[in-house]
């Protein structure tokens, strides 16, 4: 089915679809979709067939006739992580951050009718911004992945020489990835930097650069489960002149490490959706930014600031906005136009609900929970750790036989078991690993079945 032929309720003409082709210098609408989607998950197909037309009732139905076919967390056990948690919220949470005055808040541009709204976000900042150890946070962005590309850009303004990006293997690929897509215009150089044989990212060797460092990226818990050395970081950025960023995929990892604030780290970002956010099918999620005080006029989007009113009373305000559409579009540092307000209101209340005490209990949770796992786990017979020595949170990479992890993934995901993510899925030639996750939902029983499963399968050479 070509997709110019079905009916759709897009306000373009034909002759703007072919105004649009023709500047793409693309013959067709499905050729322009074929150089972003790959051709192995694009669906060509029909969604509902049969007769064209369909009732809503109808429609609905045969709708939720196909997601009886999605599996999710809920509907089994999930040692899945790489990015995304399957972490406990409290039910009260979703009942307040649902109300209708929250549901329906869009940008505070009159702060006189938002004071909620503003108090909401200032407490969402004041939060996150402790939370890392950094001096100001911005009231959220999009995701992980686009608040570290926004990261990026953030060091080009402020390091104006610099033109190489260094970025850590231990990046999640997909962030990586969206990097690239951020900077593919900028004018900057990426280059990778390699894992040592302890899981952390080495630094370049700074008589060998072949150009001035603009930024070194890592991420810590990096994305095989290993906690970077984030003085090493910011000694060789300072020495370089570089800036130090370091992207926190699972920010409850604060609640056990040391924050990177605290190693003098120039800019955090993280995602949010480890605060209690529902995975959802991958979104929508939460993006964290953090940085020092001295970055603040080149921040991407917003900040909610503290006032007094005109009668001295306590009130909040926009700060800064440095989006397109407050300012003048060449001085804009970010055209980010959604701040996932209701997002950054359900962190905050799962943050509140918890407390320093229980943001570090659920810390201690969930590393004692995965490092259980991974003991028992390392004695087994063709299952070995990745990394051993390194230090992590609550994930780590196993290694299992050439071309097996994916195999035991199906196998186990037939009992009702995801047990952790397939490395093939990002790099085609690792075969062998299988990142496991272990949250503080996962209960004694539930370690041991995983074990279990581990123990018994054939297709491993032992059982």
């Amino acid at each position: 089915m070509s997709l110019e032929t079905e009916h759709r309720y897009i306000p373009n003409t034909a002759l703007d679809r072919q105004t649009i082709l023709k500047a793409c210098n693309t013959p067709s609408f499905d050729a322009l979709v074929s150089q972003a989607i790959p051709d192995s998950i694009r669906f060509r197909g029909r969604l509902l067939e049969g007769r064209r037309a369909w009732s809503e009732f109808e429609i609905e139905r045969a709708v939720n006739e196909m997601f009886r076919n999605s599996r999710s967390t809920s509907g089994g056990v999930s040692f899945l992580g790489a990015g995304s948690y399957d972490r406990f919220c409290p039910s009260h949470i979703s009942q307040l951050t649902l109300r209708g005055e929250f549901l329906t808040a869009y940008t505070p541009y009159q702060p006189e009718y938002s004071q909620g709204t503003l108090q909401a976000l200032f407490e969402f900042q004041t939060m996150v911004a402790e939370i890392f150890g950094m001096d100001v946070a911005t009231a959220s962005h999009y995701d992980g992945s686009t608040a570290l590309a926004e990261a990026i850009l953030l060091a080009k303004r402020v390091n104006k020489t610099g033109d190489i990006v260094f970025m850590s293997q231990g990046v999640h690929p997909e962030y990586a990835t969206v990097c690239k897509t951020y900077l593919a215009a900028q004018g900057l150089r990426i280059e990778s930097l390699p894992l040592s044989e302890d899981g952390t990212t080495c630094l370049p060797d700074p008589a060998k650069l072949s150009g001035k460092p603009l930024a070194v990226v890592l991420q810590s818990p990096n994305v095989f489960g290993a906690v970077e050395d984030l003085a090493a970081l910011t000694k060789w950025t300072r020495h370089a002149g570089a800036q130090s960023i370091v992207s926190v995929t699972d920010p409850v990892a604060m609640g056990l490490f040391e924050s990177p604030g605290a190693f003098g780290v120039d800019i955090v970002t993280g995602e949010g959706q480890g605060f209690g956010l529902p995975q959802s099918f991958g979104g929508p999620y939460l993006g964290l930014f953090c940085s020092r005080k001295e970055h603040v006029r080149q921040l991407p989007g917003r900040l909610c600031g503290e006032t007094t009113d005109a009668r001295g009373k306590r009130s909040f305000t926009l700060t800064l906005s440095t989006r397109e559409q407050h300012i003048r579009r060449d001085k804009a540092t970010s055209n980010i136009c959604t701040n996932q307000n209701l997002c950054a209101l359900w962190a905050t209340i799962w943050l509140a609900t918890f407390g320093k005490e229980g943001f570090r209990e659920l810390a201690l949770q969930n590393h004692a929970k995965a490092r259980y796992l991974r003991d028992e786990l390392a004695k087994l017979p063709g299952v070995s750790i990745r990394y051993p020595r390194a230090e992590f949170f609550n994930e780590f990479t196993i290694d299992l036989k050439q071309g097996q992890a994916e195999s035991f993934f199906e196998h186990a995901a037939r009992s009702g078991v995801a047990p952790g993510f397939p490395l093939s899925r990002w790099f085609r030639q690792d075969t062998t690993g299988l990142i496991i996750c272990a949250t503080e939902k996962r209960t004694r029983e539930e370690l041991d079945r995983l074990v279990a499963l581990f123990a018994s399968w054939k297709g491993n050479g032992h059982g």
